[in-house]
């Protein structure tokens, strides 16, 4: 065959591979849709005497983000306690700021004790951590507890409250300050009926503040921890 003969071959078979590279491409997966947060669940695991403190064997796992169902599952789970008082162990990336604030009021009406840590569930029995994770509206839960520790490697993040154009980018400056203002008086109320000292609330003025990690004293000084862990 010669050269010119054989040259609308080449450009026929080109084609055909470009046509077959075109299908592959459009055959690709598209990429994975973000993960969306995994809602807060609630489970009373027990663990080897004084697991979780002197004479405390059995703990309630919270786990998740803070989301609107979260206070109807609290709710249901802590009727089933029968007036049973585990400690609630608090592992969170945060939530909902005035849904947390609705289970905050729950957690205390139920007499919980609250403690920032991980549970371990890799041995013959579940045992905490000395870590775990809680983090932005996860602190109102903590506020939540009739007592209040941490574990000595746990991370606590204190998340100034903002608001943001649904679509994106910034609110008009009036609203925005209405809004936060709105906001801050409905945490100083928390914060009292939880006996903190509402003027912590100062730290969570989005015009002022930035997302910080508080230190022990801090949270001390303020009483979000009242106690050290003891498990």
């Amino acid at each position: 065959m010669t050269t010119r003969a054989a040259l609308p071959l080449l450009i026929a078979l080109l084609a055909g591979l470009g046509g077959a590279l075109a299908q592959q491409q459009n055959a690709l997966p598209a990429p994975p849709a973000p993960a969306l947060p995994v809602a807060m669940t609630f489970t009373l695991i027990t663990g080897t005497a004084d697991a979780c403190g002197p004479g405390c064997s059995s703990w309630i796992v919270a786990e998740g983000v803070v989301l609107p169902g979260t206070v109807v599952a609290f709710d249901a789970f802590a009727r089933q306690l029968g007036g049973a008082r585990p400690p609630l162990v608090i592992h969170s990336q945060g939530g909902i700021v005035d849904v947390t604030l609705a289970l905050g009021r729950i957690v205390r009406r139920a007499g919980l004790d609250t403690i920032v840590a991980r549970t371990d569930r890799s041995g013959e029995m579940p045992a905490l951590t000395m870590d775990g994770d809680c983090h932005a509206a996860c602190f109102y839960l903590l506020a939540a507890g009739v007592n209040r520790s941490a574990a000595p490697g746990a991370t606590i993040s204190i998340a100034p409250v903002d608001f943001k154009h649904q679509a994106g980018g910034e609110l008009p400056d009036a609203l925005r300050a209405r809004l936060i203002g709105a906001a801050l008086e409905r945490v100083r109320a928390y914060l009292t009926e939880m006996g903190l000292d509402p003027t912590l609330s100062v730290y969570l003025d989005g015009d002022r503040y930035e997302p910080f990690y508080p230190t022990r004293g801090l949270m001390e000084t303020y009483g979000l921890v009242t106690k050290d862990p003891d498990f």
